[in-house]
């Protein structure tokens, strides 16, 4: 078993060369910069082992710990660090606050902040971070009372043992507070191809509005792709997604009862699909396709003889949720 920072023990009189410390330094943080927490944790933990002190290791080692949710030994390292000198302060800070809120030491959180913009220390780019981290905080101090999440439930099995509803209930009612403890968990859901359409968004939607750092491969339909969390199409206010709708309303202006059907099914479709938004084709096609198949739903012909993978798209979405509601 791995043992703890505090378990770490100088060597003493014990000669290591230069290249043993440097070696597991640079293999650490290559791990890290891959994302293998795990792996890169192990590496630097060889290096501490050494050199309890290397302000590199420490602060590579607390990263590691916090992305694997171990917050309470990331504390005491985080401490630690601040205690030898930090090679990079702000982000060192910045990392100790988050540290300090998931342990829900929000009055030292607090604190922190509040001394680092007062004094005046930080850059104009990263004045308005540390107002957002203090909003965030305060914000989470307001909801002290919330009931600890139970993790477990969270897990691919159980989880995708659900009925579909209670897949979606049970992400919905998941606190703010709990989205970084279990990314891991919630990632995973996304991933497999198994959990509901519509849950694998409400997570997403969820993780791009709390600013959760990850990146995730999300597979619909015939769509698949790998996406950074923060650079996520925005669902509310996006570009493409309004250009849709004018031209939808632009064609259909003189036809209401029509324009409120179409919008309803590309809306519907909006979340089944997201973070894909037809992105194979261009804005009017898809208008055209939505105009067309509710057209065809009256008279019972359509206009797709250029375009059927549109049209089968259309069918497959309605027909997931026919299948999904029974």
């Amino acid at each position: 078993m791995r043992k703890k920072y505090r378990d770490l023990k100088r060597k003493g009189n014990v000669i290591v060369f230069p290249t043993t410390v440097n070696r597991l330094l640079a293999e650490g943080m290559t791990f890290l910069k891959e994302e293998k927490y795990e792996d890169a944790r192990d590496s630097l933990y060889q290096v501490l082992s050494y050199e309890p002190e290397h302000a590199a290791a420490l602060g590579g080692y607390t990263y590691c710990l916090y992305e694997l949710g171990e917050f309470e030994e990331a504390l005491e390292v985080c401490r630690e660090l601040l205690n030898v000198g930090p090679i990079h302060y702000l982000e060192t800070m910045e990392l100790y606050i988050s540290i300090l809120m998931q342990v829900r030491e929000f009055e030292e959180a607090e604190k922190m902040i509040e001394v680092l913009i007062e004094e005046k220390v930080l850059p104009e780019e990263r004045l308005e971070q540390f107002h957002q981290l203090r909003e965030l905080n305060e914000r989470i101090v307001a909801n002290t009372a919330t009931e600890k999440v139970d993790a477990s439930l969270y897990a691919i099995e159980p989880f995708l043992a659900l009925h579909p509803a209670e897949q979606e209930q049970l992400i919905l009612d998941l606190p703010t507070t709990s989205y970084q403890a279990i990314k891991k968990k919630l990632l995973a859901i996304i991933e497999h191809p198994e959990a509901d359409l519509l849950t694998k968004t409400y997570i997403l939607f969820m993780l791009y509005q709390e600013k959760i750092e990850a990146e995730v491969a999300v597979q619909k339909f015939n769509y698949k792709g790998t996406f950074h969390i923060s650079e996520l199409p925005d669902p509310v206010n996006n570009s493409r997604i309004r250009s849709i709708m004018a031209i939808m309303e632009d064609a259909l202006a003189k036809d209401p009862t029509r324009l409120e059907l179409v919008k309803e099914l590309f809306e519907r479709h909006i979340y089944l699909l997201y973070p894909f938004i037809w992105d194979d084709y261009k804005e009017a096609e898809v208008a055209q396709g939505y105009m067309d198949y509710t057209e065809g739903l009256f008279s019972g012909l359509t206009s797709f003889d250029e375009d059927e993978k549109l049209l089968e798209l259309i069918q497959q979405a309605e027909l997931w949720f026919e299948m999904r509601n029974g």
